[in-house]
């Protein structure tokens, strides 16, 4: 990795290494994003794509080109996704808005725009507090442009479910959303917060007699599906999420979520893909950041190095499970699998797509499932979900 720190992630996020894994994820989905969107845009009679970043800072961050920011990120990617969609003779108008209140943050923010916004990028700052900017914002965006809202405040009262709600109601919109699950956490059982916690995810909900695992899924579960509420339905898609767990930078346990809001089925496949790989890469940055902090405090050297014990597919589901998720959805019958399917069950299960491809190549390797649509053996994805394939159960002969 090119000019990385101790903690494997580059320099300039050392002591920040959930946000190089929160912009290590918001740039490889915005680049595949714009480039779906723009693709499909005269099937989809889209000419113009919006990115909308309401609280964009900058913040924590000592480097002038703000190449370590949202801002710098989302820029950038726009930039190389109009130049490839321009070669594959694709014009659509990107245009990108900055949101910030903070004065000293403001001022970084209009003086980074007005020097290294790229040629053919209209990207405009605005000042104020994003609640207040609400109706404006959705002015800015127009009704016929597709539109990423990338929301991601330092607290968590300006992400409630109400708070949100006029965007939501938004239609060709995808949303990511940082979910500040570490406080949530720990106010979420305690009285005087309770109120507050049920107004930032839609519903009161008791978790005091949950395990830790238990409280995770249903604070964020239950935040999902109120986000998911307010969306409306796009054609024949409903609303549809998705989320990231980003790890505290020393503890094993969750700092916060980006959930991920889209109505559109490939939007899940696509994005839990993507997440996937980053997943990877989150593991060896906090093996490595808890190494680098561990030599700090002992002052002694380790023999080895901490990535050499990373388990890639911790935190992912067990084979065992999935292949029983794959019995008991497919039939001797069979069905068939494409985007919409697969989508269900990422989105029902929280397990990457890679966890349903191991596990159904078991269960094809073994003579318990059957791939009708594939003419040879796959060895490593045994379900191609763009094209939809005929996934059945093998019948067990009588003895």
């Amino acid at each position: 990795m090119a000019n990385s720190g101790k903690s494997g992630a580059p320099g300039e996020y050392q002591g920040r290494e959930q946000a190089y894994i929160k912009h290590e994820l918001l740039k490889a989905y915005l680049e595949k994003l714009f480039l779906i969107i723009g693709l499909g845009a005269a099937r989809l009679g889209i000419r113009e794509i919006c990115y909308v970043d309401c609280f964009a800072g900058p913040w924590s961050t000592d480097t002038e080109n703000l190449a370590d920011t949202s801002i710098g990120v989302s820029l950038r990617i726009a930039d190389k996704c109009k130049k490839d969609l321009a070669k594959r003779g694709v014009e659509i108008h990107f245009r990108a808005l900055y949101v910030e209140q903070n004065a000293i943050a403001f001022t970084r923010l209009e003086k980074f725009l007005s020097e290294k916004t790229p040629p053919g990028i209209e990207a405009k700052a605005w000042r104020g507090d994003f609640v207040g900017l609400r109706g404006k914002i959705l002015d800015w965006c127009g009704p016929a442009a597709f539109v990423f809202f990338f929301i991601d405040p330092k607290g968590w009262r300006d992400v409630s479910v109400n708070v949100l709600q006029p965007l939501l109601c938004r239609s060709r919109s995808e949303f990511l959303i940082t979910f500040m699950y570490d406080f949530v956490n720990r106010t979420a059982s305690m009285s005087e917060w309770r109120e507050e916690i049920a107004t930032l995810i839609g519903e009161a909900v008791d978790v005091d007699q949950l395990t830790s695992a238990e409280r995770e899924t249903k604070l964020v579960g239950t935040y999902r599906k109120n986000l998911r509420l307010q969306i409306p339905a796009s054609g024949n898609w409903s609303a549809r999420s998705a989320h990231v767990r980003v790890l505290d930078r020393k503890k094993e346990r969750a700092k916060y979520h980006l959930v991920y809001l889209t109505t559109h089925p490939r939007g899940i496949v696509e994005f839990m893909e993507i997440s996937e790989g980053i997943d990877v890469v989150q593991r060896r940055v906090h093996a490595m950041t808890r190494q680098a902090d561990r030599i700090e405090r002992t002052q002694q050297m380790e023999i080895f190095a901490a990535t050499d014990f990373v388990d890639p597919l911790r935190g992912h589901a067990s084979t065992l499970d999935v292949e029983r998720r794959w019995i008991e959805y497919l039939s001797p019958d069979g069905k068939r699998v494409g985007v919409e399917q697969f989508a269900d069950l990422l989105e029902q299960t929280d397990w990457f797509p890679g966890d349903f491809q191991r596990g159904l190549q078991n269960l094809i390797a073994s003579g318990r499932v059957v791939n009708q649509d594939a003419k040879k053996k796959r060895l490593k994805h045994p379900l191609h979900w763009k094209d939809g394939e005929f996934l059945a159960l093998v019948k067990e002969e009588k003895k």
